[in-house]
């Protein structure tokens, strides 16, 4: 696959997210363990990518990888 079309699917999945946690936050529906979940997961993120790069990876095992995290957040924020 393409490194731009792995790219773009990521930046479609990642603004879902992005609108399903701003709508569960002006609903009110936000929680504590939610906040602190979205920071985690973006230095886990961060660390899996350093990692990946460590090892000889290159940029499509990492947007693979985020792909992985975000598809994940999508089917939990979805579940609610």
């Amino acid at each position: 696959m393409f490194f731009w079309h792995s790219a773009l699917i990521l930046m479609v999945d990642a603004l879902q997210v992005i609108d399903m946690r701003l709508r569960q936050l002006a609903a009110g529906n936000g929680t504590s363990d939610e906040m602190f979940l979205m920071v985690t997961e973006k230095l886990d993120a961060a660390a899996e990518a350093g990692t990946i790069f460590v090892r000889s990876g290159d940029c499509s095992h990492v947007l693979d990888q985020y792909r992985k995290v975000v598809a994940a957040n999508i089917e939990r924020l979805s579940a609610r």
